[in-house]
């Protein structure tokens, strides 16, 4: 037996690997300021059980003040977003470019794509190469809050 045989190292997640505080504590931070320029709302695709309980687990949930919906295909879906959460203008972070671009064919000068290039689809350039750019990229989520918001929002004629 190696070395790497004889040993296994278990490691919790919560609180250990993942200072939940910390993270929560800032991502609250984030999301104020975000709501300083309008409501922040969850809008996530995935499995209808496992991603509430991801969402409620994680603080997420509580962070938005439950304003979370969760779909299967999430950009077929914006009927029903904008029903519940009506405004002139949207903003979608999304790492999938796929849905960033549908969801802009369907609302088109009413939303604001942003792109974050962090995680795995955000960083196939095959995937990026295959459908048209974002009205933002970013590197990671965070810097949206450096971001020109209110350039980003600026009135637009329809």
């Amino acid at each position: 037996m190696t070395v790497a045989q004889e040993v296994v190292f278990l490691l919790d997640v919560d609180n250990t690997l993942l200072d939940n505080d910390r993270v929560i504590a800032d991502l609250r931070g984030h999301l104020e300021r975000l709501n300083a320029f309008g409501r922040t709302v969850i809008l996530s695709d995935g499995d209808v059980v496992f991603q509430p309980r991801k969402g409620q687990r994680s603080g997420l949930w509580e962070a938005v003040s439950g304003r979370v919906m969760i779909y299967i295909h999430k950009e077929q879906m914006l009927d029903s977003v904008q029903r519940h959460y009506p405004a002139r203008d949207y903003v979608m972070v999304d790492d999938k470019l796929r849905v960033l671009a549908a969801m802009k064919q369907f609302m088109q000068d009413r939303l604001t794509t942003v792109f974050p290039r962090q995680g795995h689809y955000a960083l196939d350039p095959a995937v990026v190469a295959a459908y048209p750019a974002a009205d933002l990229a970013i590197e990671r989520i965070g810097d949206l809050l450096e971001a020109d918001i209110p350039g980003l929002l600026a009135p637009q004629e329809y």
